[in-house]
């Protein structure tokens, strides 16, 4: 089984590769050699400077260094484990220990090029050798061999959470069953996200928001002095989580919509509410965004505050709404609303 997840990943994977080569391509000759040469030492360094912090900081730290690894292996999970795998794996007669092989196999093959940047950071730094990292190369290096652990364990444990979904399509189905008339949005978005097959969304939809909060806080309490980049980060976590939030919602909503077409409900109802729930995030913290922007301690620039404030809703709206289906396009629409917001958190001072 392993050889076979192997094989059909690689060509996945592959394709993929294929798709994003022109971004690749783009963003290098934009950026130009110097710039990767230059930052060629990154990858590793969060690791190796974990390795001269104290303990608490530095494993928390190394938690953190292994992030973008699972969050890679999980943006690609539909070529590592896809939907339709997962109908033929629950009739082969398979042990736990041969599902978690194949993953750990198809993880590493993902994670392979992060991995690759890693190897050749270390080599940077050991030619460099600096002078903060003299005395520290063996439990730098363990740490960075530990993130690489970390990355891969995070990527079988999703992989693995990845077989309950089946699970919710099933309970989406019954619910629908025994859908009674207690108001369309209650019965078909509501009721479904506080105890039914849409509960990840609505998780995701109370963190996003938090976390916007957050942003809002860091900008006003915690670093008034650099507000921007808590902007920046908020703009990007608007992005990121609203996405997120509205796939979420698809994955659990969808099948119940899909039952429920006999009703008499309304047409359009079910992508309207699907885009508004995955907007939610963005206006649940707009408000307090508009407070802090009108009341903040800073002298605003006048066009900069108010576009902000505009594209801290429209630019995930654009997301939502975009009537492209190709990967290749939302992926262009998606960095140009994120850098076009990123520029303007960036110009809210004068």
């Amino acid at each position: 089984m392993t050889r076979m997840r192997l094989a059909w990943s690689a060509g996945a994977l592959l394709a993929v590769a294929r798709h994003w080569a022109g971004f690749l391509l783009v963003g290098a000759s934009v950026l130009g050699i110097g710039y990767f040469v230059a930052a060629i030492g990154w990858p590793s360094l969060p690791a190796l400077w974990a390795s001269t912090l104290p303990p608490a900081e530095g494993l928390g730290l190394l938690v953190l260094h292994s992030l973008p690894a699972i969050a890679l292996a999980w943006g690609l999970r539909e070529a590592l484990l896809p939907a339709h795998w997962l109908a033929a794996e629950r009739a082969l007669p398979l042990r736990t220990g041969q599902r978690v092989t194949a993953d750990l196999a198809v993880a590493a093959l993902a994670q392979s090029p992060l991995f690759v940047l890693y190897a050749l950071s270390l080599l940077s730094w050991r030619h460099a050798d600096p002078d903060w990292l003299r005395s520290h190369w063996a439990k730098g290096l363990t740490f960075v061999l530990a993130s690489v652990a970390l990355s891969l364990g995070g990527a079988v444990a999703l992989l693995a959470w990845r077989r309950r979904q089946p699970r919710l399509r099933i309970a989406a189905e019954r619910q629908a069953g025994g859908l009674q008339r207690i108001g369309t949005w209650r019965a078909l978005i509501l009721l479904p996200l506080w105890r039914g097959p849409a509960q990840p969304a609505l998780t995701t939809l109370l963190l996003t928001t938090t976390g916007l909060l957050l942003c809002l806080l860091g900008a006003g309490a915690i670093w008034p002095e650099e507000p921007r980049w808590c902007l920046a980060g908020y703009a990007a976590l608007a992005m990121a989580g609203c996405t997120r939030t509205h796939a979420l919602a698809r994955r659990g909503l969808e099948p119940l919509l899909a039952a429920a077409a006999p009703l008499p409900i309304r047409g359009g109802f079910g992508p309207l509410a699907l885009r508004l729930l995955g907007l939610s995030p963005a206006l649940l913290a707009w408000p307090a965004l508009a407070l802090l922007l009108v009341l903040g301690p800073w002298s605003l620039a006048p066009l900069a505050a108010p576009l902000f404030m505009l594209a801290a809703v429209l630019a995930p709206a654009l997301q939502l709404w975009s009537p492209a289906t190709q990967p290749e396009p939302r992926a262009a629409l998606w960095m140009l609303s994120l850098v076009l917001s990123v520029a303007l958190a960036t110009e809210i001072l004068r």
